[in-house]
């Protein structure tokens, strides 16, 4: 069985400015060959435990109720640099729904890993070692177990950006290490696993700050305030009203009502009576900073998302970091559908073997790019398209669809895209002309060039010798299809490799008549 994991590396308050100011030449590579964007959302507040309880379980804080950093709950301060974040968590992880070996080194929000090197580990080491640490963990890790999921936090960077500055010469130095080391782990996934999926991104962009306020000193006694760096949740003790009075005229504050909280996704009953936003230079913990977050600015609440697949374009449009999670079962739903087609397509004619899955996959990936099609649907109907034929040519169409509505089904994959791949399947064989959606005419024009030239003769002879006919069969079977298909595909490029594999396959006949 082949070996495929699914690798999400967190580069822990990374800010976009300093991504592309530093020389990264191991995650150019990866943005190159994959697929990225400088767009993704991170959560509201952009603080460390809330953005990394909404990558791991692919919720906002109003559902997986890790609201800020810290918060009032229950009668008391919860403060999540000293508690474990797992045990106030609402939602699922992914490291509860994903079957096999799960790792989490320093990643705060773990519950379900089978192995996990916390984050405290990871930060006892000095601070411009604390991500070198982390990746020697992951990818020992790696090589020993083989996880299925796991999921590395780089604490480091964000502490470097709070202490020296977001766009400091001690990050961009410490960027362009963690880089050299990103590319060491990627030779590590290569050497462990026959396919991986890796994912950076940040939980969190980063800001300038230059100031701290207090908010103690502005409210006084009549609250109980919970401060995740630029933001804080304010409840009152007694009269609201009069904490809202002290803090209105305040200009260096942006203030929130509950009523106001549904528009961030922050609408829980753990938030407060008021939340309170520093603009911008501004830093509400105690501490001196030069860089901080938590905020509702551009720099914070934007972040790099890196994947290695360029099919993965279609799911980093209106991204945010709930996302990560979705992808990760995406692909690793991907994987398992490729396994089960391997295994049932053993018993059908050597023609529409899983080498013939491939090929159609990747062409059929390369338009649905191309055409901005649904990428997801477009391969697994690929995937399943011809499982049925095990059954017999007739009716496969109906087998193979009804087979992937089931597996689909069983994952827990929605409905809109079971509903979508099993209209693609049932219709690839139908008369061109009939076809609707760009993601039917895609399957149909992949599936159908691989009956074509070369190949499709190859295709043919198995296909004809395996039902113990000869080569005059298959040849007559290819022409058969050639003059069916040539004229019929439905883009530039289809329409053109179809006149090339013509003129290739015509000379090759020639050739082969004149043998005989």
């Amino acid at each position: 069985m082949e070996r495929c994991s699914v690798v999400v590396l967190i580069l822990d308050g990374c800010n976009i400015k300093a991504l592309k100011r530093a020389r990264t030449p191991h995650i150019d590579e990866i943005k190159k060959k994959g697929s990225f964007t400088f767009r993704c959302r991170s959560v509201y507040p952009t603080a460390t435990y809330s953005a990394h309880a909404s990558i791991v379980t692919g919720a906002y804080p109003n559902s997986h109720g890790i609201v800020g950093n810290s918060f009032y709950d229950m009668g008391r301060i919860i403060d999540l640099d000293v508690e474990d974040v797992n045990q106030y968590l609402n939602a699922k992880t992914i490291f509860e729904e994903v079957q096999g070996v799960k790792i989490a080194v320093g990643e705060p929000v773990c519950r379900g890993a089978d192995i996990a090197i916390s984050k405290e580990e990871v930060q006892a080491r000095e601070l411009f070692d604390q991500d070198v640490y982390a990746i020697n963990k992951a990818m020992e890790l790696i090589e020993e177990r083989k996880p299925i999921l796991a999921i590395v936090n780089l604490p480091g960077i964000d502490r470097i950006s709070e202490v020296y500055g977001p766009l400091s010469k001690e990050l961009l130095d410490h960027l362009e290490g963690v880089d050299r080391w990103i590319g060491i782990l990627k030779r590590s996934l290569e050497e462990a696993y026959d396919d991986y999926f890796l994912i950076i991104l940040s939980d969190h962009g980063m800001v300038e700050v230059e100031e701290n306020i207090d908010l103690k000193e502005l409210i006084g006694p009549d609250a109980v305030i919970c401060t995740s760096h630029r933001m804080a949740h304010i409840y009152a003790r007694e009269d609201l009203e009069e904490v809202r009075k002290r803090l209105r005229g305040e200009r260096r504050l942006k203030l929130l009502s509950r009523d106001e909280l549904a528009d961030y996704n922050l609408n829980s009953p753990r938030s407060g009576d008021l939340v309170v936003i520093a603009k911008k230079r501004y830093e509400l913990g105690p501490e001196p900073l030069k860089g901080s977050h938590g905020g509702d600015s551009r720099d914070e609440v934007l972040v790099p998302l890196i994947v290695s697949k360029p099919e993965y374009v279609d799911a980093l449009k209106e991204v945010s970091v709930t996302d990560v999670s979705r992808m990760a079962l995406r692909y690793l739903c991907e994987v398992k559908a490729m396994r089960l087609a391997k295994e049932v397509l053993r018993d059908a004619d050597p023609a529409h073997r899983s080498d013939h899955t491939h090929r159609v996959l990747n062409m059929a990936t390369k338009l649905a790019i191309k055409y901005d099609a649904d990428v997801e649907a477009v391969r697994l109907s690929c995937i399943f398209h011809d499982l049925g034929r095990v059954g017999g040519i007739e009716g496969h169409e109906e087998r193979s669809a009804w087979m992937a509505r089931r597996f689909l089904t069983e994952e827990g994959r929605p409905k809109k895209l079971v509903d979508k791949v099993e209209r693609i399947i049932l219709k690839h064989h139908l008369d061109p002309d009939e076809l609707e959606l760009v993601e039917e005419k895609i399957l149909w024009d992949a599936d159908k060039l691989d009956s074509m030239g070369v190949m499709g003769l190859a295709r043919c002879l198995l296909e004809e010798g395996f039902l113990k006919r000869g080569i005059d069969d298959a040849i007559e079977h290819l022409l058969r299809d050639l003059n069916e298909f040539k004229g019929a595909m439905h883009f530039v490029e289809t329409e053109k490799l179809a006149r090339s594999k013509e003129v290739n396959v015509l000379k090759f006949l020639k050739k082969l008549e004149e043998e005989g």
